[in-house]
């Protein structure tokens, strides 16, 4: 009787400890590898935010170094915007005040580039209490920033054409999406809304603590 039961018991704990293994490895946050943003509950994504180059608000170059390694969150904004981006820089900013100190930046990609330089980017932030080290304001060449929109972040909403200069369209959407320390998509927001904005929150909270 007691060898069966202490038998049992190492069953136990051996199935005990697959559970365990089993919970650690499933993803506590989806991800989203194509424009339909479909969550897809696996343990990994082949699909990553593509190269990039181009420049913050303080000058200096950004590439997708500056960003893979820590959690960031991604958005498309304009500083003569005066409809949807002020409301995102408002719920952004609560992002801005929870990562700091922690390992991850929110990145903002200026959809009219050509007005959007680095100075007016500066001056922008410095007016809405934007800390250029945890919020990075990035222009430059507008047909890698449509291109990071369409098939990098999935922002676009179809709305964007493949074959068309990105001089020639223009990218409005609310969307802020959270990637992981890979380059890869775990999120989708309405930065416009508040609880949504919490939702983000929570989940940066649990990629910080399990990815």
């Amino acid at each position: 009787m007691t060898r069966i039961m202490l038998f049992a018991g190492a069953i136990a704990l051996v199935t005990a400890g697959l559970v365990n293994e089993a919970v650690k490895a499933t993803p506590q946050l989806p991800f989203y590898d194509s424009a339909e943003l479909t969550p897809r509950w696996t343990r990994s994504s082949s699909h990553a935010i593509d190269e990039f180059s181009l420049v913050a608000q303080t000058g200096l170059p950004i590439t997708r170094q500056d960003v893979v390694g820590k959690a960031h969150v991604a958005s498309f904004i304009f500083t003569r915007c005066a409809g949807i981006c002020p409301a995102m820089v408002t719920q952004l900013s609560k992002v801005q005040k929870a990562i700091d100190g922690r390992d991850a930046v929110l990145v903002s990609y200026s959809v009219t580039p050509q007005d959007d330089t680095p100075e007016t980017l500066a001056a922008f932030g410095k007016m809405r209490g934007i800390d250029p080290e945890r919020w990075k304001l990035v222009t430059g060449d507008p047909e890698q920033i449509y291109a990071l929109a369409r098939t990098s972040y999935f922002a676009d909403d179809g709305r964007l054409e493949a074959g068309k200069a990105a001089t020639d369209q223009f990218l409005h959407t609310e969307k802020a999406l959270l990637v992981d320390r890979d380059g890869r998509l775990r999120g989708v927001y309405n930065a416009t809304l508040p609880h949504d904005i919490e939702k983000l929150l929570a989940d940066l909270d649990l990629l910080l603590e399990r990815d």
